[in-house]
């Protein structure tokens, strides 16, 4: 009996809903904030009150990227009237600062159009919000901007978070133009205060040295992430909300490039090393009092900051009263520091002739430092050796005993004697093929060496300009290294990264941090056609829409895509 109430209350309750008039038809349009920095994005919420077919034409919003969020569909009874309203959410990712004005969406319903009350969002500057007020930030510093070239530049990256992020990724970053050594380890995590608010810091550094004299840029940087959102019941966002179903919200963080300006050192001194930044020269022996024809050996060494990777043997004056038998030298590089530091040092086993007290004269190096600005000269101290005679003159002892308390024949050979000699005319008679005694063979084997120099130059001198310009070595590098990457791509977030490094690449600019509209700019100024240029523009948003607006239309296949519009575009940008 019970069963038979509770369907027919079913079938009333059926006929009331279809029965009821349905509350008045209305279009809205809400923000979750108005006011947002350029590294963060509004939720942009449409709301559609009378009809369940209708769909939202959004206004031109050129200075926002926008992306096609989540839709809900809501019904409930006012007063004996029936409610319906479907939610349409939009990610709107700001393209510049300023202040923008979000103009009225509309619908059309029964033949009529409805439209939204337009409204205006302030987007500031990353650079101008307060860092208190901001949960997560990004800051990249420069130790200098006027550098030398050859000069260590320190750049500095750190990300300051007091919010939980997750699926981070830092687009790498390339320095065209300079020699780059990483220093640390990566990231180094640490915690500070920074305006009374306590941060978690990552940080990387690198140590760039810039190689061409005039303006160098150090590109900017883009950081993809997610962070966790919360919605309550009513449908609206908020953030760290206690109660509510979670979703995660994809964000991006940029910084922008910094401009250096490289200049060039005053002319060089002679004998002038290449070497800029601080450096030392030390020299030692391990031993001062020896005989005549034992040995011993000096090492010389080069320490410091600066562009280590170049140090050279500093300049010595010639040991006349010594045999001298140079060995390996040894390297030593520190990436842990402040700096790039390292040493290298150069052995020497150094046998006397003559008897008396022997100098050995200072080690001397020519470098530039930066921070003076101008040339300085390195040198050891002189080092006095008191040599005896030997006990036996005629022995040039050429080992060295490498245990001499063990009772082991244990020796180092310092040199070889003169190999034997051959005199006479005899030891070419017996060769059957002598360039003397055919001309022509002489002739050629005459010309063989100007020849090899000649071709020795020229690929030289190729592969000078190829390697010193760098804008061509990566045009030409760009579509190996983009079908490279593309194929252990596993996301549209990679291929999106995999299409704008080519167009980075093959462009001359930093390709990591492209927006769609950027892409179309640079590629209008190249002249691609315009079925070209919209293709790549749409796949590029298709992409991203996937990645950060968990979007699915249009991502289906997106991927499969990236490979031929790379090789149509090719053929268009060219070599």
């Amino acid at each position: 009996m019970s069963r038979s109430w509770a369907l027919a209350g079913l079938i009333l309750a059926a006929i009331a809903v279809s029965a009821a008039p349905a509350l008045a038809i209305e279009v809205r349009a809400t923000a979750d904030r108005t006011e947002v920095t350029s590294e963060e994005q509004i939720i942009l919420t449409v709301t559609i009150e009378g009809s369940m077919s209708a769909s939202p034409e959004l206004p031109p919003l050129p200075d926002f990227t926008v992306f096609r969020g989540r839709q809900g569909t809501e019904m409930s009874f006012v007063n004996g009237r029936r409610r319906v309203a479907i939610s349409y959410g939009y990610y709107l990712r700001p393209l510049r600062a300023g202040t923008f004005t979000i103009g009225p969406v509309s619908a059309v319903i029964d033949g009529e159009r409805y439209q939204s009350e337009p409204f205006e969002v302030r987007v500031l500057a990353a650079s101008d919000a307060p860092r208190e007020e901001r949960d997560i930030y990004i800051t990249v510093t420069v130790s200098t901007t006027t550098p030398y070239v050859g000069q260590q530049v320190l750049y500095v990256w750190r990300l300051y978070r007091r919010i939980r992020i997750g699926e981070a990724r830092l687009d790498p970053v390339e320095f065209p133009g300079f020699l780059v050594e990483d220093l640390g380890q990566e990231p180094r995590d640490y915690e500070t205060v920074v305006g009374g608010q306590a941060y978690l810091v990552s940080e990387l550094r690198k140590a760039l040295f810039p190689q061409e004299v005039g303006r160098l840029t150090v590109p900017g940087s883009r950081l993809s992430y997610r962070v966790a959102m919360r919605e309550r019941s009513d449908g609206r966002s908020l953030f760290d909300e206690v109660f509510g179903t979670t979703r995660t919200e994809g964000r991006v963080l940029h910084t922008q490039p910094i401009e250096l300006d490289v200049r060039s050192p005053p002319p060089a001194p002679p004998g002038f090393s290449g070497l800029v930044g601080d450096f030392s020269v030390d020299a030692k022996v391990s031993r001062r009092e020896l005989k005549v024809g034992e040995s011993t050996t000096l090492d010389i060494t080069v320490g410091g900051t600066g562009n280590v990777q170049l140090i050279a043997e500093p300049r010595v004056e010639p040991l006349a009263a010594f045999k001298v038998y140079d060995d390996q030298p040894t390297s030593k590089v520190s990436r842990d520091g402040h700096l790039l530091s390292g040493s290298r040092s150069f052995h020497k086993a150094l046998v006397p002739m003559q008897s008396g007290e022997l100098t050995l004269p200072a080690a001397e190096l020519t470098f530039f430092d930066p921070e003076e600005e101008a040339y300085r000269v390195a040198r050891s101290e002189p080092i006095t050796l008191s040599v005896f005679p030997s006990d036996s003159p005629e022995d040039l002892r050429l080992t060295e005993s490498l245990a001499p308390t063990t009772g082991k024949v244990s020796v180092r050979i310092l040199a070889d004697d003169i190999l034997p000699l051959h005199k006479g005319a005899e030891v070419l008679s017996g060769s059957r093929f002598s360039p003397v005694s055919r001309p022509w063979l002489l002739a050629l084997w005459l010309a063989l060496p100007p020849l090899g120099f000649a071709a020795h130059w020229a690929l030289d001198r190729r592969r000078r300009h190829y390697l010193e310009n760098s804008h061509l070595r990566r045009r030409r590098e760009a579509l190996r290294r983009a079908r490279r990457a593309l194929r252990g791509a596993r996301s549209e977030g990679e291929a999106s990264r995999c299409l704008r490094g080519y167009i980075g690449d093959k462009l001359g600019v930093e390709g990591s941090a492209l927006t769609p509209a950027e892409v179309r700019a640079y590629l209008s100024e190249r002249r691609v056609s315009a079925p070209l240029l919209e293709r790549a523009c749409s796949l590029l948003e298709r992409l991203e829409a996937a990645e950060y607006g968990r979007s699915q239309q249009g991502a289906a296949g997106s991927v499969d895509d990236v490979s031929p519009l790379l090789a149509d575009l090719e053929r268009e940008l060219g070599r």
